[in-house]
């Protein structure tokens, strides 16, 4: 499920691994890698479905930095609840490189986090259906303040 904030919407993309698979897809939304979009860029674009493509915390945004205009969502899948990373390039995306398109976090991401995802420019997650209260109740803990003394 995909938690927007304190809303639960669908996700409406539908994971694709080749070719063969996106010609069948019936939905109007992928979600890819990056090694696929790399080896197949033209199919991809020419597919005229929305695509969204997924990052692993250990690759580097810069492999997409020109082609961000195609992608209605990337989702940064942290292999570690430890690695940061996808923090600074969230918030890259949204300031540097003016990304108004879906930011998503997956993977090894701990509730507590929640609040800094949403700062650093994440508007959605990926979550278990079992973990939705825990989710929630860390974003009400939020009072909105920015800096600790």
């Amino acid at each position: 499920m995909i938690l927007y904030e304190k809303e639960i919407k669908k996700d409406l993309f539908s994971r694709v691994s080749d070719l063969t698979e996106m010609n069948n897809i019936k939905e109007s939304s992928i979600l890819i890698s990056i090694d696929f979009w790399l080896s197949n860029k033209d199919e991809i674009i020419n597919s005229k479905l929305n695509i969204g493509i997924e990052v692993n915390s250990d690759q580097s945004i810069e492999l997409i930095q020109n082609d961000l205009k195609y992608f209605k969502l990337i989702q940064f899948h942290f292999n570690s609840f430890k690695d940061g990373r996808p923090f600074s390039y969230a918030k890259k995306l949204k300031t540097l490189y003016k990304f108004s398109s879906e930011i998503r976090a997956s993977g090894y991401v701990l509730p507590d986090q929640y609040v800094f995802l949403r700062r650093c420019g994440f508007d959605s997650i990926n979550i278990e259906e079992k973990d939705l209260k825990t989710w929630l109740q860390f974003l009400e803990m939020d009072e909105g303040i920015y800096y600790q003394p």
